[in-house]
């Protein structure tokens, strides 16, 4: 569809109202337990997904992840999709808390997949990690510990998994200093080896390092090629732009990651300037239309798009059609799960990738009794 066509239907489709608000939670397990970061305790294996339903006055609706309250809910039944969401930027304001369903509302109205909608500047074969291999190990011996995260590599491998994050910092916490840094080393190299050389494999300490631990991590992981660092410490101008230094001085091409948990406000700042390389602000929390402008803005810097995503699991649908619409999309952060309910059967992954389809919005949709059945149980509708 060109753009002179889309414009043409925008009126009519601004001009539909929401008449009915629907929300559910769907319950999902991860294969195993997910244990420990170098900050919180054991994670479990439980998935809660909240999902939204938007239904409007000429039938149509959109679905997608969406916290939305039920107070929240209110003012916007009855509002027109106009006042919610515009072209090309996308939801205003009011729209805010219904940002991926609206984007899915419009793209299934205008009858196209929201890639498309959304620019395609990407590759619709969106590289995956498995970001599941926490600190599972503290109770076992070094041999214990290579035989466990073995066996968590091909555990990732037979749910089509490629790519992996190891989580690191047990020193910030769980161990002493100096053993957790061997400890981390000791894992990051058993999970290359597991996962073999064709593998990106990157590291998260959750902010658990200190600049000096952060650069013994990479000293001691020296022959892993670490695709990238994340979250080494608190963003800080001189302690980021001293290890970008210290890795630059190596001859490493891994790159630093940073911005999901409490970006300072200056941290657009350091990637600007070049001492963070990837950006990960948290995809659900703020939305496709704000990942939209802000990949635009990060691209002319040389900055990188890869935005977390942790706990949930069908937020993978609408984060794969922004990573197939923009140019300087790095992973998608995932792991394994199984979901009841999920309609995603135009959704393929190949040789680790998430395949975008061509059906209209995001090619996702829940099964009517699994919705019938969260209506009833902890979920609400609100009609106009």
């Amino acid at each position: 569809m060109s753009d002179a066509d889309i414009e043409s239907r925008l009126d009519d489709i601004y001009a539909e109202r929401i008449d009915c608000i629907e929300k559910i939670t769907l319950h999902g397990k991860r294969p195993r337990e997910i244990g420990y970061n170098a900050r919180i305790p054991t994670h479990g294996p439980r998935v809660s997904d909240p999902v939204v339903r938007l239904r409007t006055s000429g039938g149509s609706h959109g679905i997608s992840w969406s916290r939305l309250s039920l107070q929240e809910a209110e003012p916007l039944v009855g509002r027109t999709v106009g006042e919610l969401f515009r072209l090309p930027e996308g939801c205003t304001e009011e729209g805010r808390n219904i940002d991926l369903p609206l984007w899915d509302l419009v793209a299934r109205l205008l009858d196209m997949p929201l890639y498309r909608l959304l620019g395609a500047r990407g590759s619709r074969r969106v590289p995956l990690y498995d970001a599941s291999i926490y600190i599972d190990d503290l109770e076992l011996d070094d041999d214990g510990a290579k035989r466990l995260f073995d066996a968590e590599v091909t555990s990732g491998w037979e749910h089509g998994y490629r790519h992996f994050k190891i989580k690191v910092g047990r020193g910030a916490r769980w161990m002493d200093t100096d053993p957790g840094l061997r400890r981390d080393a000791l894992v990051v190299k058993a999970v290359r080896e597991a996962a073999g050389v064709e593998a990106k494999i990157m590291i998260d300490a959750n902010m658990g390092n200190t600049l000096n631990t952060a650069m013994r991590t990479l000293e001691l992981c020296a022959d892993c090629d670490l695709y990238w660092f994340e979250e080494p410490f608190a963003e800080d101008r001189a302690l980021n732009e001293a290890l970008k230094m210290f890795i630059e001085e190596n001859n490493w091409d891994t790159l630093v990651a940073d911005g999901e948990f409490a970006p300072p406000p200056y941290f657009f700042d350091l990637v600007r300037d070049g001492w963070i390389d990837v950006v990960q602000h948290d995809f659900h929390a703020l939305g496709l239309s704000w990942w939209r402008q802000t990949a635009a803005t990060i691209e002319g810097w040389g900055g990188r798009c890869a935005p977390h995503t942790w706990g949930s699991y069908i937020e993978r649908y609408a984060h794969a059609h922004f990573a197939a619409s923009v140019a300087n999309y790095e992973l998608l952060e995932a792991s394994p799960a199984r979901v009841p309910g999920v309609i995603d059967d135009d959704w393929v992954m190949e040789d680790g990738c998430l395949v975008v389809p061509d059906t209209p919005g995001t090619g996702f949709d829940v099964e009517p009794k699994v919705f019938a059945e969260g209506l009833e149980v902890g979920g609400y509708r609100i009609t106009a």
